[in-house]
């Protein structure tokens, strides 16, 4: 058995998992995303679904984003987000 010193093991070790990455989109005059600039800018040739939620609306700053799974022209696909209520967009991992 191995005894118990009474200090916490491994502090400052965790990590936020599949944390929000903030990325550049471009998008189309009506607003839906056409192109994701990672080392390059990478066109948008399709989207597989789009989803939005709105949630904890009784906080002083409610969530609103609007999601998209996208597929990019080098095939990858990836989701990404539009936080409404701070006009800026993410990428999540999943």
């Amino acid at each position: 058995m191995v005894k118990d010193t009474g200090k916490t093991l491994y502090t400052g070790t965790f990590k936020p998992v599949n944390a929000p990455e903030a990325v550049e989109v471009y998008e189309s005059p009506t607003g839906l995303p056409v192109a994701l600039k990672t080392k390059s800018k990478q066109a948008i040739v399709s989207i597989d679904g789009k989803w939005r939620i709105d949630d904890e609306w009784w906080r002083a700053e409610p969530l609103s984003r609007m999601y998209y799974a996208v597929i990019l022209s080098s095939g990858r696909r990836v989701v990404i987000y539009k936080d409404i209520t701070q006009r800026r967009w993410y990428r999540q991992s999943y």
